[in-house]
């Protein structure tokens, strides 16, 4: 399979959204996510101590958000994801906004996700999951807004923006 750049764009849905309790996980391989104040849209902060972990745990986090946990227990649905971009945090952008495309369109969700390519502007993914029975809110965008993939002696963290 030959990788091309791709930007997603997901639908826009006119919904008014409640806020919930803020939430927080951690991964067992050291990662984390957890939902953080935004003033009129909903953030993320996640972060992992090596690129899968980081990836993982945003798309992790964005789930939870969207209120639709991945899981691989029953997992029957599979999905190759391929992604080029010019930097990593184009490429989270895009990562996340194929993600919540599926979510949206499919209503998939992938608790498991091997990469067989990463870098910090490749993904090619194998995705396992399964089909959500609702999701709570709706991703019109995952925004660069104050986007800034921090590269630290502990790994990889960010804080993402998105658009509901």
């Amino acid at each position: 399979m030959t990788c091309k750049a791709k930007n997603t764009v997901t639908g826009v849905h006119d919904r008014t959204i409640a806020k919930q309790d803020l939430r927080r996980d951690t991964d067992p391989d050291g990662g984390f996510y957890e939902e953080i104040e935004h003033t009129a849209d909903l953030a993320l902060r996640c972060g992992g101590p090596d690129l899968e972990s980081f990836f993982r745990n945003a798309a992790r986090g964005m789930y939870g958000l969207l209120g639709a946990e991945g899981s691989s227990v029953n997992a029957s649905e599979q999905h190759t994801v391929c992604l080029t971009a010019m930097d990593i945090e184009s490429l989270l952008v895009d990562w996340l906004g194929e993600l919540a495309y599926l979510a949206e369109r499919d209503w998939l969700v992938f608790g498991d996700m091997t990469f067989k390519t990463l870098s910090t502007t490749r993904i090619e993914a194998v995705l396992t999951g399964r089909r959500a029975h609702r999701l709570d809110k709706v991703v019109k965008a995952v925004t660069y807004h104050h986007l800034n993939v921090q590269k630290t002696p502990e790994g990889y963290a960010a804080t993402v923006v998105f658009d509901v």
